[in-house]
């Protein structure tokens, strides 16, 4: 579910109108990740128990669903499909390239996130 949830949480970070710059996000010692934007906005993204995830960010909270689908508490689906590409109900889709960066495209531009050498992810 992690690699899943990850590619949901940058979906929602790098289009969501809170996050229009670029993004970096970093696991703390307590599995928590943290993110900042260049546009100043920034939040943690923290997982219970019960396995529901919740971004301080924004204020979505994710649940996987029994048939591993994705589902936000702002009524956004994200599945896997056939090919490995992840695709949300408000038209963006993720996918992993060649070197092993995520894509995501919304249908008018394209977001590509890497990590680098220090654990950091960044979008841009």
């Amino acid at each position: 579910m992690k690699i899943n949830l990850i590619t949901v949480l940058l979906f929602t970070c790098v289009y969501s109108a809170n996050s229009n710059g670029e993004c970096t996000y970093k696991e703390d010692a307590w599995g928590n990740t943290k993110y900042n934007c260049t546009d100043g906005s920034g939040g943690t993204l923290k997982t219970d128990a019960w396995g529901n995830t919740k971004d301080s960010g924004t204020g979505i909270t994710y649940k996987e669903d029994a048939f591993g689908n994705i589902q936000s508490s702002d009524g956004t689906t994200y599945r896997k499909d056939a090919w490995g590409n992840t695709r949300g109900s408000d038209g963006t889709t993720a996918r992993e390239d060649a070197w092993g960066n995520t894509v995501i495209t919304d249908g008018n531009s394209t977001t590509t996130c890497r990590e680098d050498i220090w654990g950091n992810t960044k979008c841009n």
